[in-house]
């Protein structure tokens, strides 16, 4: 008898940039009805809320940890805030739960416990600005062995799907050419009703 496939993955980042947008709710919805049916596994940037821990970091200058994890706890409000927002996913805090929920293929993932439970291990993401959901969704899809990583913005880069122009240009972290290394990457303009995309 021939094991069970494992059933394939997509993580998905959903950049900080849409959680102000009225048609969020909407336009995913739409975007996702037109992808190859599999497991959704969201992780939410930090938004508004990290932008304004990154103002407080340039006056009062926290350490390095304090930011990083001060960040990720804003990640873990963003992540139940799109819970809300999408009926039909439903939240989770650990990765060993990913498919276990036959009721749903869209699952939000709080990211704070996976990151905290890596925290001393060899593999634990670097606490820098130079880390951001997108360094974090790319440590995620690797450990899920993602099918893909789809990162949803406000726009897409212009050119190719050069990581590391990527990170130069500001379209993403400056560790994420080295987090994504392994990985299948697109990245998808969602506000553009056509989706655009590069890869």
């Amino acid at each position: 008898m021939k094991p069970a496939m494992k059933p394939a993955i997509r993580v998905i980042k959903l950049g900080g940039s849409l959680l102000d947008w009225p048609e969020l709710a909407q336009a995913f919805r739409l975007w996702r009805a037109g992808q190859i049916p599999m497991i959704d596994v969201l992780v939410v940037g930090g938004g508004p809320m990290v932008e304004a821990l990154r103002q407080l970091d340039s006056v009062h200058h926290f350490t390095p940890e304090a930011a990083h994890w001060l960040s990720i706890r804003a990640m873990s409000v963003t992540a139940g805030l799109v819970a809300e927002l999408l009926s039909e996913a439903k939240l989770i805090s650990w990765l060993k739960d990913v498919g276990k929920h036959a009721d749903t293929h869209l699952q939000v993932v709080d990211v704070e416990p996976f990151l905290r439970a890596e925290a001393n291990s060899a593999h634990a993401l670097p606490c820098s600005w130079d880390v951001t959901s997108d360094s974090i969704a790319a440590r995620v899809a690797t450990v899920l062995e993602a099918r893909e990583l789809v990162l949803l913005k406000s726009r897409i880069p212009d050119g190719s799907g050069d990581r590391e122009n990527w990170s130069r240009t500001g379209f993403v972290d400056r560790h994420f050419s080295i987090a994504s290394q392994g990985l299948n990457v697109r990245a998808v303009n969602l506000r553009d009703a056509g989706y655009p995309q590069v890869q």
